[in-house]
């Protein structure tokens, strides 16, 4: 459109949008690895992973039309670390060997068209429900910084429609730092060019920075540089 608008108005100068925008058509450097184009698409939750949290023959073809569609860096829907019962009941996981397999499928086919692909790692810590389905069968209680629940958050798949269980307060973070690790590695090997944390929406990494959601008087909360300390651990557990 700008390209065009130039061509309507005569403007067509060496500084005309069009000659601007054409770097974007350029390949782009990002540490080792080397991207087509300067195009990314951001990560979109799809819910497509009925009746599991299995990436279905349906994800494939999606990624499959965004990588031919042109564009050079693909960030995924957000990918469960562990199984959760989350508001997405259908959203995707990465933590055991068919999730890696199926994950396969998509990043083969996003390689076969050109294309890069980062796996977007997610927790959602306190936003879950002890109803949900998902986190029942996981047999793991829903745990965060604090025993603090979040707010405004509406399960429209169980009835009453109710809103986020109140969490207990995890004893050792260790623990879903070292989930995160495994995160990573299956997303090495399920083929992904690399992993973005997700550190915001509320979500576990997010709590641990908030002093709202983390009262905790340890190692893990109080000062900033306390309350960063998860977050930082996680990233220099994805990057080893």
């Amino acid at each position: 459109m700008t390209a065009a608008t130039a061509t309507a108005t005569g403007n067509t100068s060496a500084t005309a949008p069009s000659d601007h925008l054409s770097i974007l058509f350029e390949p782009l450097k990002m540490g080792s690895l080397t991207l087509p184009n300067r195009f990314a698409m951001a990560a979109l939750t799809r819910d497509r992973c009925y009746p599991t949290n299995v990436p279905t023959d349906m994800m494939v073809e999606y990624y499959r039309q965004r990588a031919k569609g042109g564009v050079g860096l693909i960030i995924s829907e957000g990918i469960l670390v562990e199984q959760l019962g989350t508001v997405y009941p259908h959203a995707p996981g990465i933590w055991t060997e068919e999730h890696v397999s199926a994950w396969k499928k998509i990043t083969d086919a996003v390689h076969e068209e050109g294309s890069r692909i980062f796996a977007q790692l997610w927790h959602v810590g306190r936003c879950q429900h002890n109803d949900a389905s998902e986190r029942i069968a996981s047999g793991k209680p829903i745990y965060a910084p604090s025993p603090i629940a979040a707010r405004n958050g509406k399960f429209r798949f169980l009835p009453g429609e109710p809103m986020y269980s109140t969490p207990l307060e995890m004893s050792d973070p260790n623990e879903y730092i070292e989930i995160f690790r495994r995160a990573a590695i299956n997303a090495k090997k399920a083929g992904f060019d690399g992993v973005e944390i997700y550190a915001g929406g509320g979500f576990l990494i997010h709590t641990f920075l908030d002093n709202t959601s983390n009262q905790r008087t340890d190692q893990w909360g109080g000062s900033a540089k306390n309350r960063a300390r998860f977050g930082l651990e996680v990233v220099k557990a994805v990057t080893e």
